[in-house]
């Protein structure tokens, strides 16, 4: 299993960065990961403003998952 830092890269996109935490919530979390049980939050160095992500988006994600 990678870790984050293994996985990490300045020149990461958002979509990129969204996959690979919810990758590591999924190796990682005892119950079956959900767009029920886990919440996903953006902050955009542009706007420096956060952005909660729909959990449409989450389940979209998670299904696009190994």
């Amino acid at each position: 299993m990678n870790t984050l830092k293994e996985q990490y890269h300045s020149n990461m996109s958002i979509e990129e960065a969204e996959k690979m935490v919810l990758q590591t919530l999924k190796n990682v979390m005892e119950e079956g990961i959900s767009k029920e049980n886990v919440e996903l939050t953006v902050i955009r160095s542009d706007t420096r403003k956060w952005e909660k992500v729909p959990p449409e988006q989450i389940d979209a994600i998670l299904g696009s998952l190994a």
